[in-house]
């Protein structure tokens, strides 16, 4: 497929006719999201081998494993909307599986299903918008190729006043999958709750995936004169932003690894789609697409490298909890994590630094053009995400540092470290090369990005590596992101690391600091607010199940048909006998009799009319005769003239 992809063709083969559409469509970003979920997914499947060699249920981790797996690459290279939703519920279910993976304990099995409700959510407003596009499509299609190429749609969805709504359908159902605020609590408990490493491949890449498909179709129409379409596209980067901090802030007071990866992953997806949101608002979209596709790539590799760097940990220590992790000592894993906390939190020259400040220039890109043509909302959005990506920054930089200082800090282990089967070492190895020839030549992979979805963006802005220096070096970008990292890191340095400050002391120094530090390690109460929300909705189900429900089939049952016939019979018996006296004496009598009444006064006065003297009628007939001769005569002949 990649030299398919490499000749700039978009090819569509399909495997059937419609209305069974079944198809796969091979185009740059379908062949790259390919590759990489296929090569994380070697690299974890090795890696497994070792971690659950001796689990009795191994077959169904193996089956859960593969389809996984399987999921996301029909999910990557489906050619239309159903057959992609088709692997996008495989692969929720496969998060739920694996979330509940040790069933027997009843925590596990509690997670899976609440992951599953979770998903569910996000997973309603997406398949809301496929059939909405289906509906008002012409001719009714699913596939990518053929919506993108329907002018008619755009204008048919606007007229309806449904674009924005349906807009809005497709961001829930791409939040929920790429754990997003609101929708974000899924992941920590999928982590946890998931066994071995199969948590690597939970990079969420469907959500960011699924928006960069998309996009185009939006931009287009947004460039059209759809400008209702600002309004998504903004949703689209602001939540993007709010998530990257909010879970960054979260990360911050973890004490499960785990907790720590999973808010790292919702908070770094959100840059990829604050870039998508701004490229559809930006003058062009080739930055901004070029930047979500390519954190989206690396970051797959360096998230996946830090979470088997935690579960490489965890395995050695028989513990879940970094305090418990201190002192650990691996050449390894501490140059696989130094390389993915480095790039993580911006230092420079690792990936995050690059990709970080790209995504700044962007939001500073958007308040400079925007400022001309006086759309005030846009140039204070422009802004307030350049203003969160920053404080992002450094509070990233934080529990980076403070997540390495925990687990590689001077210490004494409390628990014996066990050998670490070789097949996790081979495995992590790999991954660990890969990641690093990747996180530290995105300079030169710019470029060669550009030129691979020359297909897609139309334009070739980053011809060289001077380009991409240029564009992204002299930005108060850079100035800023070094100050964030430099504050946030020497924080987390003297806490954690030098242990020059002790926390403990400077919460009962600053109580207030105790509040936050609960509120974050409570993970800002939206989980709790989940639970709310969720509690009254099972209690009205059950209400409605028991009053509604099984109370009617009960009796249907108990009393048998006759009976309930019966009753039936009674109910209606006592209802005729209400309506006899209330609805036909009280109103069709009355009326009849109103009805009589009224006639009888009517003829009464006519008889006034009579007096009885038979040459006076038949005047009055004769003067009648003449009259209605004349009337005849006058507007009957005026009207068979005309149609002569």
């Amino acid at each position: 497929m990649v030299p398919e992809a490499l000749s700039g063709e978009v090819i569509d083969l399909r495997l059937s006719p419609p209305p069974v559409e079944i198809g796969v469509l091979i185009d740059p970003l379908s062949v790259l999201m390919a590759i990489v979920v296929s090569v994380i997914g070697l690299f974890v499947t090795i890696f497994s081998s070792g971690y659950m060699h001796d689990d009795p249920s191994l077959t169904r981790f193996w089956f859960i494993m593969q389809l996984f797996i399987s999921g996301y690459v029909l999910l990557v290279l489906a050619d239309n909307f159903l057959l992609m939703f088709i692997g996008w519920e495989i692969v929720g279910l496969c998060c739920t599986y694996l979330t509940s993976f040790e069933y027997k304990k009843r925590k596990k099995a509690h997670l899976g299903l609440k992951v599953n409700n979770i998903l569910r959510v996000g997973d309603v407003g997406l398949l809301i918008f496929i059939l909405a596009l289906y509906a008002y499509s012409n001719p009714h299609t699913f596939n990518f190729v053929e919506l993108s190429k329907d002018d008619n749609l755009i204008i048919q969805l606007s007229r309806s006043g449904l674009l924005l709504v349906i807009s809005l359908m497709f961001l829930g159902g791409v939040v929920g999958k790429a754990a997003q605020f609101p929708l974000h609590e899924w992941l920590p408990d999928m982590l946890v709750g998931t066994p071995s490493s199969s948590n690597a491949l939970t990079e969420c890449l469907a959500g960011p995936y699924l928006m960069a498909r998309a996009l185009p179709i939006f931009r287009e129409a947004y460039v059209s004169g759809f400008n209702e379409l600002s309004h998504f596209f903004l949703a689209v980067a602001w939540v993007g932003a709010i998530t990257g901090f909010v879970a960054a802030l979260t990360a911050t007071a973890q004490r499960h690894p785990q907790r720590v990866m999973a808010y790292s992953i919702s908070s770094v997806i959100g840059y990829m789609l604050t870039a998508l949101g701004l490229a559809g608002l930006n003058s062009s979209m080739t930055s901004g697409y070029l930047a979500g596709t390519i954190i989206l790539t690396i970051d797959a590799f360096v998230s996946a490298l830090l979470i088997l760097s935690t579960v490489f940990v965890s395995y050695a220590v028989r513990s879940e909890d970094l305090y418990n992790m201190r002192g650990f000592r691996s050449r390894l894993v501490h140059r696989g994590m130094e390389i993915a906390v480095f790039a993580m939190i911006n230092v420079p020259p690792f990936s995050g630094f690059w990709l970080s400040n790209w995504v700044q220039t962007l939001a500073l890109e958007l308040t400079n053009r925007t400022y001309e043509y006086g759309q005030e909302i846009l140039v204070r959005s422009g802004y307030g995400l350049f203003t969160l990506l920053i404080l992002t920054g450094g509070v990233s930089a934080f529990y980076g540092l403070r997540l390495m200082g925990l687990i590689f800090s001077k210490g004494s282990l409390r628990k014996n470290v066990r050998e670490v089967p070789k097949s996790m070492r081979i495995s992590f190895s790999g991954l660990l090369l890969v990641t690093a020839i990747l996180d530290i030549s995105v300079p030169l992979l710019i470029p060669v990005f550009n030129g691979f979805f020359l297909p897609v963006v139309r334009e070739m802005i980053f011809p060289s590596v001077f380009e991409v220096l240029i564009y992204i070096i002299p930005s108060i970008s850079t100035v800023m992101t070094i100050i964030a990292l430099l504050i946030g890191g020497y924080i987390s340095h003297q806490l954690y690391i030098s242990h020059k400050i002790d926390p403990e002391e400077v919460m009962k120094k600053f109580p207030f600091l105790t509040k936050i530090h609960a509120f974050l390690l409570n993970r800002c109460y939206i989980d709790a607010l989940y639970y709310k929300v969720a509690y009254h909705a099972i209690g009205l189900s059950r209400s409605l199940y028991k009053g509604v429900e099984m109370e009617g089939i009960k009796m249907f049952r108990i009393r048998g048909i006759n009976e309930f016939f019966d009753i039936s019979v009674r109910w209606l018996s006592s209802l005729s006998r209400w309506i006899y006296p209330s609805i036909e004496l009280g109103c069709f009598e009355k009326f009849n009799q109103r009805v009589v009444e009224s006639v009888t006064k009517i003829s009464g006065r006519m008889r006034e009319v009579q007096t009885g003297v038979l040459s006076y009628n038949m005047l009055m007939m004769l003067f009648g005769t003449i009259m209605l001769a004349l009337l005849l005569f006058m507007f009957g002949g005026g009207y068979a003239g005309a149609h002569l």
